[in-house]
């Protein structure tokens, strides 16, 4: 079982030694004297974030000290790179953040699956159109930042063996696929949505700190998992979580997190669910009406029958301040886990959805359906 590994950051400066104290203090106030000018010069001519927000709305903050560092991966062979294996499971199912310490440089993940992903997800670009993508006005600048961000600086920094920058230093290179792209951001925020669409599997969510909460004001989401991503675009985190059973025991948390969360400090989390098909894109997952009728399975096909799990991400733009949500998807066949030796923990799992503190996540991830043949067949 894979785990995700949190990881520190270096402190920026070392303790002066004491012998050296007038010295440093001395030093110390030119230099904020320094920074205070700068500042002050910084603010008065960088574009400011949240500019087209409503009235009443909360403006976006501005960490002091953003820092997006990337570490390069100079000899990543993306072919031998097997997926990782997540098992975020537990006997008895609690609604929580759950959420582990990453850094920038694991915004994206990349492995064997990628040239097929991409292509997959290009070709569901084309025939869903808007069902998978879109931003509002006041989206659009994000969206910008974080198309320079990944075509300029992180893929070709983090994954040089894949992704490069041209010789005249105006277009990005993508060598597993052949296709190019301008580094300079589209004015159609829609195309620059696509072309991150077919160039990471991630699927990615833009929010806006707003007086009622964080709003989604841009999307891109070719593997959805239950749900509408069209839908969900234009809605308050707490609307977009509204079916979810239990949400309103971490939601006050939630947006807390939201607003806190700093440049350079990613977080992430792990999310699962079972399906009984092999579709990355799939609307119909989720039960979200207690009065619906359902029928239970009373069997399955073992070959299409899957452990889905996400591998999430949260991470702050440092100009427009866009909490950029993301995630990637992962299928592990219920054979496949049963011939590792994890079949009863996982159906321990299931049946756990039961209890907990969110006992409607039996009926919400569908296991009032599938749940009994599943976990017969994990125990067999």
């Amino acid at each position: 079982m894979a785990a995700i590994v949190g990881h520190g950051f270096k402190p920026w400066i070392s303790r002066p030694d004491t012998n050296g104290v007038i010295g440093v203090c001395i030093a110390l106030a030119l230099i904020t004297a320094i920074y205070k000018f700068i500042a002050k010069s910084w603010t008065a001519t960088e574009p400011q974030a949240n500019i087209d927000a409503k009235p009443g709305e909360m403006p976006a903050r501005h960490d002091e000290t953003p820092s997006l560092v990337v570490e390069p991966l100079e000899k990543f062979d993306w072919q031998a790179t097997e997926p990782t294996i997540y098992l975020p499971i537990k006997p008895v199912y609690h609604i929580t953040m759950a959420l582990q310490q990453d850094t920038p440089s694991r915004l994206i993940t990349i492995d064997r699956d990628y040239l097929d992903r991409v292509t997959l997800r290009r070709s569901l670009i084309d025939e869903k159109g808007h069902a998978v993508h879109g931003y509002l006005p006041r989206g659009k600048e994000s969206v910008a930042e974080l198309y320079t961000y990944l075509l300029r600086d992180y893929l070709p920094a983090r994954y040089p063996t894949m992704f490069r920058i041209g010789p005249d230093g105006t277009v990005f290179e993508n060598t597993v696929t052949g296709r190019t792209f301008p580094i300079q951001p589209p004015e159609d925020a829609d195309a620059a949505l696509r072309t991150l669409g077919e160039t990471v599997e991630e699927d990615l969510f833009l929010l806006h700190e707003t007086s009622g909460g964080h709003l989604c004001v841009a999307f891109m989401c070719c593997f959805p998992s239950g749900f509408d991503p069209s839908e969900k675009f234009g809605n308050l985190l707490k609307d977009i979580h509204a079916p979810v059973p239990s949400y309103s025991k971490i939601g006050t948390s939630m947006e807390r997190f939201f607003s806190k969360l700093q440049v350079g400090k990613s977080v992430k989390r792990l999310n699962w669910s079972v399906q009984t098909n092999n579709e990355l894109y799939t609307l119909g997952n989720h039960i979200k009406d207690d009065a619906a009728e359902v029928v239970s399975e009373d069997s399955i096909d073992v070959n299409q029958t899957y452990l889905r799990v996400e591998l999430q991400t949260l991470t702050r733009l440092p100009r427009t301040q866009a909490v950029l949500f993301s995630f990637k998807t992962y299928l592990y066949g219920i054979r496949q886990i049963r011939e590792q030796g994890s079949g009863p923990e996982l159906a321990d799992a299931i049946e756990g959805l039961k209890s907990g503190n969110a006992p409607g996540m039996w009926r919400y991830k569908s296991a009032v359906r599938w749940g009994k043949p599943v976990c017969d067949y994990l125990r067999s």
